[in-house]
Parts: C-alpha cells; sequence; structure tokens
C-alpha cells in the first residue's frame, strides 16, 4: 500500500508539474503575440517617420532652390555693376563729375549689398572707401555729401554683426556630432538582450529531463528582465528608430542651417527648439557631450540672425543732389 500511495503521489507530482510548464509555455506564447503587435506598432511608427523625413527633404530642396534663386539675382546684379563700371571707363567726363559717379556706384552697390545680402559690413567698407576719397578731393564742395556719408556709416557701426561663419561651423560640428551622441538608451542593450537570448546553454550528453528543466527554466529567465536606467522615463527605440532619429536631427540642424544663411530668424529659432526637444526627449541628459550641446544650443538661439539693416537713402541723395548741383551750371 505505501508502494502504491507513493506511486500516486509521485504521478500527481508529475502532472502537477506538466501542468505548470505547460502553463508557462501559454503565457509564453501570450507575450510573444504581444511582443508581435508592439513590433507592427513601431513599424508603422518607422513608416511615418520616414515619410516625415521625405517631406523634410522636399522642403529642403524647396529652400535650396530658393537660395539659388537668390544667388542668380546676385549674379545678375553683379554683372550689371561690371557693365555699368566699363560703361563708366569709356565716358570722358571732368575728373570731379568722374568721381562723383564712382561714388554714387559704390554707393549704389553698398545698398543692393543691404537689401539683397544684408552685408553690414561690405556696405561700411563702401561707405568708407567713398568718404576717403572724397576726402582727399580738395576742390569739391561736398560738405553735405560727407555728412550724409558719415552718419551712414556711424548707423551701420551701430548694428550689432551677426557671426554667421561661426555659427554655421557650430551648426556643422554638431552635425557631426549627431551619429555619436549617446542615446537615452544605448544602442549596446538591443545587442547584449539578442546574445543573452541566443547563448542559450546546452549539452547533447544529457537526458531528456535535465534539458526539459534547464530549457524550461532558461524560458522563465527570459520572462522578466531588469535594466538599470538613469532616466526617469526613456523613450524606447529600435535600432531602426535610432537611426531615424540620429538623421532626423541632422536635417533639422541643416534646415536651421539654410535659415541662417537666408536670415530667416523664425525659422531659425524653431529649427533650434525643435532640435533641443529631441535631444532632452531620445538622447541621454545626464551625458556630458549632450549637455554642452544643448548649452551650445541655448546660446545659439538668444541670437537673432535677421537684423534689419537701416539704409542709406541719405547718402545715395546727397551725392545725387552733389551732382546736379554740377551739371545745373552748365544746362
Amino acid at each position: 500500500m505505501l508502494g502504491i500511495v507513493a506511486l500516486a503521489i509521485a504521478a500527481v507530482s508529475l502532472l502537477l508539474g506538466l501542468w505548470a510548464w505547460w502553463d508557462g509555455r501559454d503565457t509564453s506564447q501570450t507575450l510573444t503575440q504581444n511582443l508581435g503587435l508592439k513590433l507592427a506598432e513601431q513599424s508603422k511608427a518607422q513608416s511615418q517617420t520616414a515619410a516625415q523625413v521625405d517631406q523634410m527633404l522636399k522642403d529642403l530642396r524647396e529652400s535650396q532652390n530658393r537660395v539659388a534663386q537668390l544667388e542668380g539675382k546676385l549674379a545678375e546684379f553683379q554683372g550689371q555693376r561690371v557693365a555699368l563700371e566699363e560703361m563708366y571707363r569709356d565716358l570722358a567726363r571732368a575728373p570731379d563729375d568722374w568721381l562723383l559717379a564712382e561714388i554714387e556706384q559704390t554707393l549704389n552697390i553698398a545698398s543692393r549689398e543691404l537689401v539683397l545680402a544684408a552685408n553690414v559690413r561690405a556696405a561700411l567698407i563702401a561707405l568708407q572707401s567713398a568718404d576717403q576719397r572724397l576726402a582727399r578731393a580738395d576742390k569739391l564742395q561736398v560738405v553735405q555729401l560727407r555728412r550724409a556719408v558719415t552718419q551712414d556709416m556711424e548707423r551701420l557701426k551701430a548694428l550689432p554683426l551677426v557671426d554667421v561663419v561661426g555659427i554655421s561651423l557650430k551648426l556643422d560640428n554638431l552635425m557631426a556630432l549627431a551619429a555619436t551622441l549617446p542615446l537615452a538608451i544605448p544602442d549596446s542593450m538591443a545587442a547584449n538582450a539578442l546574445g543573452s537570448r541566443e547563448a542559450r546553454p546546452s549539452d547533447a550528453t544529457e537526458n531528456f529531463a535535465v534539458r526539459l528543466g534547464r530549457d524550461l527554466w532558461f524560458e522563465m529567465k527570459q520572462l522578466v528582465r531588469i535594466r538599470d536606467l538613469d532616466s526617469g522615463d526613456p523613450v524606447l527605440l529600435s535600432p531602426q528608430q535610432s537611426y531615424f532619429v540620429r538623421e532626423n536631427l541632422k536635417l533639422r540642424v541643416l534646415s536651421a542651417r539654410t535659415a541662417l544663411i537666408a536670415r530667416d530668424d523664425v525659422n531659425y529659432k524653431e529649427d533650434l527648439k525643435l532640435v533641443r526637444d529631441m535631444l532632452t526627449r531620445y538622447f541621454d541628459p545626464k551625458a556630458k557631450v549632450n549637455t554642452n550641446t544643448l548649452t551650445m544650443l541655448k546660446q545659439l538661439a538668444e541670437n537673432s540672425v535677421s537684423i534689419a539693416p537701416p539704409d542709406i537713402t541719405g547718402s545715395l541723395s546727397a551725392v545725387r543732389a552733389a551732382r546736379a548741383a554740377r551739371e545745373r551750371p552748365q544746362r
């Protein structure tokens, strides 16, 4: 009787063990299905991100086309300037009239630089050159003209200068760093997880019961994982999504650089704000390189790139009045 009872207890224990194993397998299949649904949702989000990247590339091409049109107009004006300079050289005029004509042409070029490219430095150099040439013309009575030129120079000197080259270099460095900035969840975690799943222990010499128990224990350990994350609420990204996040960051920085060249302050600051949001959301906020990058972006956003330069209509009106005053007695 004791043997029969012991055999019954062993049979019941075996049945309970098999039932627990079967229940664990069902739970594993349920988790696998949920994981498949999550992967499908991530694939859909990845497709949406790709569509957004295509739209941004389209917008970037349109911006480049507009920049090319502006460069074409600038080249046209430069061609007109060369033609006017050749025409003035061919004309035989009195030295004073010739000087006033050259100064008017120089002021026209400075005015175009301000209107087309907002190039305050080039306009200031042109005004200084005109003032120096007027200072050497002792016979010309152009006090009003020199006063107007001096006033325009002081107005241009009072303007804050925008370091376009320096800002462009900083944005280029940020584009180069985009591929190496540490994410909130490092890219190596996915590789480590895959490696741990593939590293299942196996031994051909073990019997079926031992292998069954080992596989069961391995599957149970895969159900729960504990990770130590520095950030409180990190954004989970697959390796493909991490790639698109970095590429999207590069495109935003490139868009900000294009807005800087076009002196578009609104889009420039908006692109920098989006870059800061991406760094704060997807990248590790405790990494020193990310902190330095956020500080640099904050400093760049504080600078205005659309400073409206004043015109030099005072100098242009004064030089035209001086020329008209010299031509009036001849008539």
